[in-house]
């Protein structure tokens, strides 16, 4: 390998925005080593391109996939943190197991890799963790997928001030939408609501929630270039909102709780539910 070859590593990359990202970092001439829970599924092929196994729920598979990377490459200058899921149903519904798996992947799991590839990054390298603007943005049937990228973006907060002064910069990208399988895994993913649950009559909104991602999304490619160009910049943003939607629904989230309470509530038809429906 050159010496001054950088090296990428990537997770989440069997498809959507993790394999495009690997694609648009193997142009960008980065050594690209990219992980997916069956990495046979990463239908890519590049004489720089090097797929791991890595189901990022495996703390000591995080941990021993981080020595075997410094041995065999020695550095990482960018990690980009892609791997992770929509949860998608009524909180009352959701499961202690549910909600664990859902932070467990979205915001621990990345706190894991970069504790684990410490020792390869180097002065300049820059971490990359996938946010989403729904952790400003909190929208019903989805407050355990918004809570988890609102968790992950508080850490990235304070990692980026902690690792500063070792010369590491983090970025958290923003996203809206962005034309990919999340939708699908998330509609998977969706548990059929409890017998007599009083959000029975809303399960068409619940399942519409699930989909919402991929209404008029952004192409996959054009989003990988956006993240890779900002985090090369000498001053990587903090924040990189990217994505359909995305100015859009921040801003709407910086208006008065009330209003937005109101807006989305009608949108997901929560009005149309009265108190006195409430199973005791």
């Amino acid at each position: 390998m050159p010496k001054r070859c950088r090296v990428a590593l990537i997770s989440g990359c069997s498809s959507g925005l993790g394999l495009a990202l690997a694609e648009q970092a193997l142009q960008r001439g980065y050594q690209v080593i990219a992980t997916a829970r069956s990495p046979e599924q990463i239908l890519l092929e590049h004489p720089r391109l090097h797929k791991r196994a890595l189901d990022v729920n495996d703390a000591a598979r995080i941990q021993q996939l981080g020595k075997q990377l410094h041995e065999e490459f020695g550095r990482i200058d960018l990690l980009i943190n892609n791997a992770g899921y929509g949860l998608m149903g009524p909180l009352l519904e959701i499961s202690q197991q549910q909600l664990t798996e859902q932070f467990q992947t979205n915001s621990i799991a990345p706190l894991n890799l970069i504790q684990a590839v410490l020792p390869a990054l180097q002065q300049g390298s820059t971490v990359v963790n996938i946010g989403s603007v729904s952790a400003k943005l909190v929208t019903p049937f989805a407050g355990s997928y918004c809570a988890s990228k609102a968790a992950l973006h508080a850490l990235s907060d304070a990692l980026r001030m902690e690792l500063a002064p070792f010369g590491l910069r983090v970025m958290v990208v923003r996203a809206g939408a962005i034309r990919s399988k999340f939708a699908d895994r998330a509609e998977a993913e969706l548990s059929p609501l409890k017998p007599h649950s009083p959000y029975a009559k809303l399960h068409k909104a619940i399942a519409e929630r699930a989909r919402l991602s991929q209404q008029n999304a952004s192409d996959a490619s054009a989003i990988a270039q956006g993240i890779l160009a900002a985090s090369e910049q000498r001053r990587c943003p903090a924040y990189l909102g990217i994505g359909n939607g995305h100015r859009r629904l921040y801003q709407l989230s910086r208006l008065p709780h009330r209003l937005t309470d109101r807006l989305l509530s009608r949108r997901f038809q929560l009005d149309t539910l009265r108190g006195d429906e409430r199973q005791r």
